[in-house]
């Protein structure tokens, strides 16, 4: 199950695109801590910085 299921079922985002953006390597983590400053201390700028950090884990994508 992707994160996005979870994540609908809690009723968290759905997608971040600054996350997939990160996780597939198109973009470093210099510029996802950009976004996340961006966002300041709101929960989607807390957990772009979280991403950052490595306080989130990423869970690969998985193929059914």
């Amino acid at each position: 199950m992707r994160r996005g299921a979870q994540w609908r079922a809690q009723g968290l985002p759905i997608a971040i695109v600054e996350e997939i953006a990160f996780e597939n390597g198109w973009i470093t983590r210099g510029q996802l801590m950009e976004s996340a400053e961006r966002y300041g201390k709101s929960p989607y700028g807390q957990h772009l910085k979280g991403i950052a950090d490595g306080e989130i884990m990423l869970v690969p994508n998985q193929k059914s």
